[in-house]
């Protein structure tokens, strides 16, 4: 049985706010612009398959995960897929974490850089962003969920910036609809899998929901057709806005987006997306570093994920220099959510095979 109660608990409504705050990332700055280069004017259409797709997936990870409820990641896959087999993926998606997780830290410190602290040290930020994820985890499962509890009503006026643009786009710009061809429809939706990376933690985090009994998958389906929604708006307003062609040359265009319109009021409107996208990324920041820390604390079996949250920091602040600038920074971002197809597509596929392949029922119920 995995001792979930060491490191804190979640409810089913947490789990619910969980997928959307660590879904909601660092994918939405480059998300336009990564998509359209395969799709061209049909890339909204790529999001939104993607979208669809994954909330079916999710909707099978937690299927998956309920038939052993009692049992972590490491556990139920070994059962699964054998022992060997089991401590191998674990390892790998551990490893992935903190790639991933080191990944989401750079994205927002080159942010905070071009936008906040120009003058400011690289490693200064890191540092600070690295110190307050540990602090924040070294606290537990618990703490990290209230957080993102607290900051997912900074996605309301975050949702709310997509329409600043309205006046100026050009639905021309969406023309002709489908005219890309279906293959190069569905080749988009790969680009789109980093932006949309985060929901496969429900693998590792479903034994840490205290209410079970409550419709689990039916939350998350929910969840991520939010996060789809609010994507595919997004793609669609860049889109309508500057067209397929001009998305090619702007590196951020959820950033160019918001500079579009002139208030009259306030005029850098994208500080207030940053400060308020920011905070958001925090939270994802924590899910994914945390994810992989109790994936190695069910393989060494200690006590609790404050160890291993601890002893990893050093390696995430030297991952997280490696990268000499903004470009290389987005080419890891790729690869990444290459990465993502096998932990959040392939593995969840597999190990719901397997589920069926066993007749669909864990040991603890086949005892029962």
């Amino acid at each position: 049985m995995y001792r979930k109660h060491t490191n804190g608990e979640i409810s089913a409504n947490q789990a619910f706010i969980i997928i959307i705050s660590i879904m909601i990332g660092t994918g939405v700055l480059g998300l336009s612009r990564v998509v359209s280069q395969v799709s061209k004017q049909d890339a909204w259409i790529s999001v939104l398959i993607n979208g669809i797709l994954i909330s079916l997936i999710t909707m099978a990870i937690v299927y998956v995960a309920s038939r052993f409820p009692q049992d972590n990641f490491l556990q139920y896959s070994s059962r699964l897929l054998s022992k060997p087999i089991g401590y191998i993926i674990t390892i790998s998606f551990a490893l992935y974490g903190l790639l991933a997780t080191a990944t989401i830290i750079r994205f927002l410190t080159e942010m905070i850089l071009t936008w906040f602290l120009p003058d400011t040290p690289i490693y200064v930020i890191i540092f600070l962003i690295i110190a307050t994820s540990v602090y924040m985890l070294s606290h537990g499962l618990t703490v990290l969920a209230r957080f993102n509890e607290v900051i997912i009503f900074l996605l309301v006026p975050l949702a709310l910036l997509v329409a600043v643009g309205i006046p100026e786009i050009r639905l021309v710009n969406l023309r002709p609809i489908g005219g890309t061809g279906l293959k190069s429809i569905l080749s988009g939706v790969v680009p789109s899998f980093f932006a949309f990376g985060g929901y496969e933690v429900m693998l590792v985090y479903y034994p840490y929901i205290s209410d079970k009994e409550k419709p689990v998958a039916k939350y998350s389906m929910i969840s991520v057709i939010i996060v789809t929604l609010f994507y595919t708006t997004t793609v669609i307003s860049q889109m309508a806005l500057f067209g397929p062609e001009e998305l090619q040359r702007v590196l951020y265009p959820s950033i160019n987006y918001l500079r579009a319109y002139d208030f009259p009021i306030i005029e850098r409107m994208e500080l207030f997306f940053t400060i308020f996208w920011l905070f958001t990324v925090l939270g994802t920041i924590g899910l994914q570093y945390f994810a992989g820390c109790s994936l190695l604390q069910s393989i060494f079996k200690t006590k609790t994920t404050g160890f291993f949250v601890f002893l990893q920091s050093p390696i995430l602040f030297v991952l997280t220099l490696l990268p000499r600038n903004t470009p290389q920074v987005v080419e890891i971002g790729g690869i990444i959510g290459k990465a993502n197809i096998f932990f959040g597509l392939l593995l969840p596929l597999l190990l719901l095979i397997m589920v069926f392949v066993h007749g669909g029922k864990s040991k603890h119920e086949k005892n029962s």
